[in-house]
C-alpha cells in the first residue's frame, strides 16, 4: 500500500481491493463496521459488473464471498486491533518515519494475505467463466484502462501534480482534521520531486488483465490457475520492475518522512482528531468480531 494515511481502510475493507470504489471508500471513513458488512454484497456486485454471473455463479461467489469475510472477522481483524493498539499507544506523540514505515509494511502483509486466501475461488470461479463471460470481462477491463487513462492525463503536468497532493491531503486530514499552511507546505514539498507512476500503474495492470485473459483463453487447470493468479497478485515483486519498484520505495521513504514530520507539528485539537479516529476504528472491530 503506498499510502500511509489509508492504513484503517486497507485493515478493514481488505476483504478485495477491487471492491474499493469511491463509494466503499466514502463508506469507510464515514462509518467503518458498516463498510465492512456490506464488503461481501460488495464483491459480488462487483463481479457481476465484470462477468454478468449466472444465478449458479452468482449463488457461489456470495457463498464464498461470505466465507471469506468471515476468515478475515476471524484471523485478520484481531490482527488489525493490535496494530491499531500500537498506534493508540503512540499517538500522544508524534510518528517516527520509522514507524510508519513498519505500519505501511504491516498493511501490505494485510493486503497480501487477503489476496493469498482469495486466489484459490478466484481460480475456481475463473474456470467456469464462457467465451460470452470472457468477453465482457476483456471489454471491461479495456474501459477502465480508458478510464484511468482519461483521468490520469487531465490537465497539464503540474495540475496532476496538485490532483495528488490533494487526495493525499483528504485522506491525511480525515484522521487530523484540517490542516495548516506549514503542515500542507511539508506535503507540497514532498511531492516536488516525486515522479508520476501513472505509466508503470497502467503497464503492471494491462500486464495482470492480459495474463489472466490468456490464462483463461486456455483453460489452464486450476491448480495451474491457482499458481499463476498467486504470483500475478501476491508474488508481485518476482516481476515487478527493478527501477520502478526502488522508485516507490524511495518515495513511499519520502512520504513517511514527511507524515512523520506533519505529526511533530500536530496541535492539542488535531492530536485529539487522530486518537478519536483510532479509537472509533478499534470500536468498530469490536462491533464486528461481537456481531460474529
Amino acid at each position: 500500500m503506498s499510502r500511509v494515511v489509508r492504513i484503517v481502510l486497507a485493515l478493514l475493507a481488505v476483504a478485495l481491493s477491487a471492491c474499493s470504489s469511491s463509494t466503499m471508500t466514502r463508506l469507510a471513513y464515514a462509518n467503518a463496521a458498516l463498510a465492512y458488512s456490506n464488503m461481501a454484497s460488495a464483491i459480488a456486485w462487483t463481479v457481476d459488473d465484470y462477468v454478468d454471473m449466472t444465478d449458479t455463479q452468482e449463488a457461489w461467489v456470495k457463498e464464498r464471498a461470505a466465507r471469506a469475510m468471515d476468515w478475515h472477522r476471524v484471523e485478520e481483524l484481531p490482527r488489525a486491533r493490535k496494530v491499531l493498539e500500537a498506534m493508540l499507544a503512540k499517538s500522544a506523540g508524534a510518528f517516527s518515519a520509522e514507524d510508519l514505515a513498519g505500519l505501511q509494511s504491516e498493511v501490505r502483509a494485510f493486503l497480501l494475505r487477503a489476496m493469498g486466501h482469495l486466489v484459490p475461488d478466484m481460480a475456481e470461479f475463473l474456470t467456469t467463466t464462457d467465451v460470452e463471460q470472457l468477453a465482457r470481462i476483456e471489454k471491461k477491463m479495456a474501459q477502465d484502462n480508458q478510464d484511468f487513462v482519461k483521468e490520469s492525463s487531465r490537465g497539464t503536468v503540474e495540475e496532476r501534480r496538485k490532483r495528488r497532493v490533494q487526495r493525499f491531503v483528504a485522506h491525511l486530514e480525515a484522521w487530523t482534521g484540517p490542516l495548516d499552511d506549514a503542515q500542507l507546505e511539508i506535503v507540497k514539498a514532498a511531492y516536488r520531486d516525486t515522479p508520476d507512476f501513472t505509466p508503470d500503474m497502467l503497464g503492471e495492470r494491462r500486464y495482470r488483465q492480459g495474463e489472466v485473459l490468456a490464462l483463461v483463453r486456455a483453460r489452464t487447470p486450476r491448480a495451474e490457475m491457482e499458481t499463476q493468479l498467486k504470483r500475478l497478485f501476491v508474488d508481485m515483486e518476482s516481476w515487478r520492475r527493478t527501477e520502478y519498484r526502488e522508485a516507490v520505495r524511495a518515495r513511499d521513504a519520502k512520504m513517511q518522512e514527511a507524515v512523520a514530520a506533519i505529526s511533530a507539528t500536530l496541535t492539542p485539537r488535531q492530536r485529539a482528531s487522530v486518537r478519536s479516529r483510532i479509537e472509533g476504528l478499534i470500536r468498530d472491530i469490536d462491533k464486528v468480531t461481537s456481531a460474529s
